[in-house]
């Protein structure tokens, strides 16, 4: 990519609410070309069939809203990428094995790809994907440690986004910072001026709220679950019990990074931060915290109106634990830091689903060299080493 220049070509991968919305406002801040791909067709069908257009209304796209037209929609990631300057991964986190290995030996040095809301390992494991499918020459490789978007789909039409809101508390990281320069980073501010560039992945990898919750809401609520009927996640699932599991979990994340030489604020804090109490309450942990997002005094709803899950084949649990508990686990254990909590919520985890997370799960020793990449950058000394 020629940084000295704006992006001008991009392609986001996946066509969820979260890639149409990249899709999307990439569109509104001027980049003259963006491709879409999405591995089935059932997402990709309505946009290709309104003339490759998708629609946004609300922060991108006005409260009328408006079409944009993409210039490819494929099925194909190889092509979604050829000659672009900016790839977002905006899928799942077990997307990121299959694309890595696809685009391997076809991604470009000077390519930055962007996992759209990376958990811990995310770049890590994109960057061992490309190894392993004979890339020679890693791209650069970052991540955002949000989505940076409040979004849905737009009356659950596929290729419709209404969003909501732009997070006006984000970090992202990259791999290797060093190539980076300043231009792109100013072309990345102007689209996400509260945007903090982190010294290394490590910091938005470990700054994850879901693998501090989801877990701990849903094992804590199996009953519920199991019943089959409607419940709020968190409204109903949340109690002082439960928000105290979280934070002795949340204890166990920031001990791993403190281990790593990072100085990270709980949880309660950064939640506060993303989405600032009603009515100006001044919560003191997790639990508070959840309360104080409820439903403000004027009406405005929130987490009141977030549904429970009626099957435990959800991402809180098949996404959050393997992608964020595990490597959590990996990473105190090289580090010499105990994770009991996390250990027992995979352990539950594993057996209600009938899963061995920590042998297909996104474990350290998969990643174990850019993991050690990380850690030599944040100065941290393993024992032997």
């Amino acid at each position: 990519m020629n940084q000295s220049q704006a992006v001008n070509r991009a392609a986001v991968l996946s066509a969820g609410n979260g890639g149409i919305t990249f899709a999307a406002h990439l569109l509104d801040q001027g980049v003259e070309w963006v491709s879409l791909y999405n591995r089935s067709p059932f997402r990709l069908e309505p946009i290709q069939s309104n003339g490759d257009r998708i629609y946004a209304r609300g922060k991108i796209g006005g409260d009328k809203g408006r079409q944009m037209q993409l210039a490819l929609v494929t099925g194909d990631p190889v092509e979604a990428i050829e000659g672009v300057d900016f790839i977002v991964m905006a899928g799942t986190q077990p997307a990121i094995d299959h694309l890595g290995q696809a685009l391997a030996p076809h991604i470009g040095r000077d390519q930055v790809i962007m996992i759209g809301s990376g958990t811990l390992g995310s770049t890590w494991e994109m960057q061992a994907c490309l190894r392993a499918g004979g890339c020679q020459e890693l791209p650069i490789v970052g991540e955002f440690n949000i989505l940076p978007y409040a979004t849905k789909l737009d009356n659950e039409m596929q290729g419709r986004v209404w969003v909501r809101g732009i997070k006006n508390t984000l970090d992202a990281a990259f791999s290797p910072p060093e190539r980076l320069t300043s231009a792109f980073l100013d072309w990345l501010l102007g689209i996400y001026p509260y945007l903090n560039i982190r010294p290394d992945v490590l910091y938005t990898g470990l700054s994850g709220a879901n693998m501090v919750i989801h877990p701990v809401v849903v094992l804590r609520n199996r009953d519920k679950v199991r019943a089959g009927k409607p419940w709020a996640l968190y409204a109903e699932g949340v109690t002082p019990e439960v928000g105290a599991l979280m934070d002795q979990v949340d204890q166990e994340r920031m001990a791993v990074a403190a281990a790593c030489n990072l100085d990270l604020i709980p949880i309660y804090q950064f939640l506060i931060n993303a989405y600032p109490p009603f009515d100006g309450a001044q919560p003191t942990n997790t639990y508070e915290w959840f309360r104080s997002r409820m439903r403000s005094s004027s009406g405005q709803v929130h987490l009141e109106a977030v549904p429970g899950p009626s099957s435990f084949n959800v991402r809180l649990l098949e996404e959050d634990v393997p992608y964020g508990m595990v490597p959590l686990e990996g990473l105190g254990r090289l580090l010499g830091v105990p994770t009991p909590m996390v250990s027992m919520f995979i352990d539950e985890t594993q057996e209600l689903l009938g899963e061995d997370y920590r042998l297909s799960g996104r474990t350290v020793d998969k990643m174990l060299d850019e993991v050690k990449i990380s850690l030599s950058k944040m100065e941290v000394q393993l024992d032997g080493e």
